[in-house]
């Protein structure tokens, strides 16, 4: 250890420039709002177990598992089991779908992805816990941490508002093109953390920022741990002990696994030897659990905190040992063609802990890279599969009308294209481009291309994503459109035709 500290003095310059650059959404990832729920209710203002129809009236609609038992703790521990439907709050160049005031009526009538109690992360979780907040303290959770936290701890480099709204050493969002050269894209807007989503990830930080967090949340939690307490004196983490429990595991019910591999509230617990990247693109995208390495061996018993943060344009990791007091944290301005965040952060973190790492990243790195590209040849040659030269039964112009969601929040706007039709979301800029597929059904062409440069999209790697089919009703008339949107979930959503006269009432 003290070799390193001696290494990281000798570039104190490069790193003093690095700590000043601002941009990157995901100082929170989960943590920083766990953290802001505990000091509520610490205070007594919120309570961990209560259940949430108890603070959001609309809520009480469900009559589910999940809408009648679903607590706070749930919520950041996501086990609640709603479904992750993020096409509903953005999927092209960082445009919100959803206003700040319908986030808690979407929430409400998502289908679950798994039964209440098991594991499944979800933005709507942390929609939740803001719409909760603001009902009970009349401030957003994204408020309340920036007058709570940034501000006691002088966090002067982390905001939730716009790139605008900040000066100078900005790392804005880049995307990489299949010839690994980049290009910069939109940045994410201030309303994405107005509709909840802030919540989750979308702090922006200096690398100086976070690491004043991390220092002050390890300190209150050695603390707490060490003393049997629930707060620590002049620190503002208290509860720390209930934040870093874990509080569900990823196998079934009676086998959960909970010992070895849980989620806490905000994060992963790993006892090492075990997997450190669950939560990176680098396992669920590309790699998986067969190729990737197990981490410390040489460890055992060693608990690893871990998370990982996926916005749009940008990537991050982190890990925290509060054996050692110590975390390392890396962020990335680009939607890369593998995970390299987390790789770096597995590097240097053997370099805190040691041994040097048993498995040759830049090799992994050079393997997920072509995985990645492979997966969208496969994609495009699956959806290509099922097109056949069924033509439309209707005339283009028959499909074109506004579609609305269950609860009329959502809206698809169809018209004519050309030879095929063209969907907008919601009256805004995100968009999808159909050509005929077989008969009422249409699709739109996979291309990683416009996907993740053009559009700024994240790579959902299924069929039906591409997929939009019409009904016919019985008098002929074009009446649904269905859209798996949502991998997790069985079946496509529906979106039902609306006359112009009803059209917009709650946009």
């Amino acid at each position: 250890m003290a070799d390193v500290k001696h290494q990281l003095e000798a570039l104190r310059p490069e790193i003093e420039n690095i700590l000043r650059i601002s941009g990157s959404p995901g100082l929170s990832l989960g943590l920083l709002t766990a953290a802001a729920v505990a000091k509520l209710v610490h205070q007594g203002v919120l309570h961990w177990d209560v259940p949430i129809r108890e603070y959001l009236p609309i809520f009480r609609l469900r009559q589910d598992e999940l809408g009648v038992k679903a607590t706070l703790k749930d919520l950041l521990s996501q086990r609640t089991g709603i479904a992750p439907a993020n096409s509903l709050l953005a999927i092209q160049n960082n445009e919100p779908l959803i206003k700040e005031s319908e986030t808690a009526a979407i929430a409400t009538y998502i289908n679950t992805a798994k039964p209440y109690g098991q594991f499944i992360y979800s933005q709507w979780n942390y929609t939740l816990i803001d719409d909760v907040v603001k009902e009970v303290t009349g401030a957003s959770i994204c408020d309340y941490i920036q007058q709570n936290i940034f501000r006691p701890l002088d966090m002067t480099r982390s905001s939730f508002g716009s790139l605008q709204q900040l000066d100078a050493d900005v790392a804005h969002t880049h995307c990489t093109h299949d010839d690994g050269t980049p290009s910069q894209k939109p940045d994410a807007q201030s309303g994405m953390m107005i509709a909840g989503v802030g919540a989750a990830a979308g702090a922006r930080c200096s690398m100086r920022d976070y690491m004043i967090f991390l220092q002050a949340i390890l300190r209150a939690y050695k603390h707490q741990l060490t003393e049997g307490v629930d707060a620590t004196p002049d620190s503002i983490f208290p509860l720390m002990r209930d934040v870093f429990m874990p509080q569900v595991g990823f196998g079934p019910p009676k086998r959960s696994g909970i010992e070895y591999v849980a989620y806490c509230m905000g994060l992963y617990r790993t006892k090492l030897p075990g997997m450190l990247s669950l939560a990176s693109p680098n396992f669920y995208y590309t790699l998986g659990k067969k190729r990737l390495p197990l981490y410390g061996k040489s460890l055992a018993g060693t608990d690893v905190f871990h998370q990982s943060g996926t916005a749009l344009g940008h990537l991050g990791a982190l890990f925290i040992v509060p054996s050692t007091e110590s975390a390392v944290v890396t962020f990335t301005n680009s939607q890369p063609l593998m995970d390299p965040a987390d790789f770096v952060a597995q590097l240097a973190l053997s370099t805190l802990l040691g041994p040097p790492p048993g498995v040759d990243f830049v090799k992994m790195a050079k393997l997920a890279r072509t995985i990645t590209l492979e997966n969208y040849k496969v994609l495009e040659k699956v959806v290509a599969k099922g097109k056949t030269d069924v033509p439309p039964t209707k005339p283009l112009a028959a499909y074109q009308g506004d579609f609305y969601n269950a609860i009329h929040n959502f809206v698809l706007s169809v018209s004519v294209a050309g030879e095929g039709l063209h969907v907008r979301l919601q009256q805004g800029k995100t968009n999808f481009d159909l050509l005929p597929y077989d008969g009422d059904t249409f699709y739109w062409k996979v291309d990683r291309e416009e996907e993740m440069c053009k559009k700024g999209m994240f790579g959902f790697m299924y069929k039906d994503w591409h997929i939009f089919r019409f009904e016919i009703n019985a008098n002929g008339e074009v009446e649904k459109l269905l859209w798996r949107h949502d991998p997790y979930v069985a079946s496509p959503e529906a979106f039902t035709k609306t006359p112009n006269v009803q059209s917009y009432a709650r946009l």
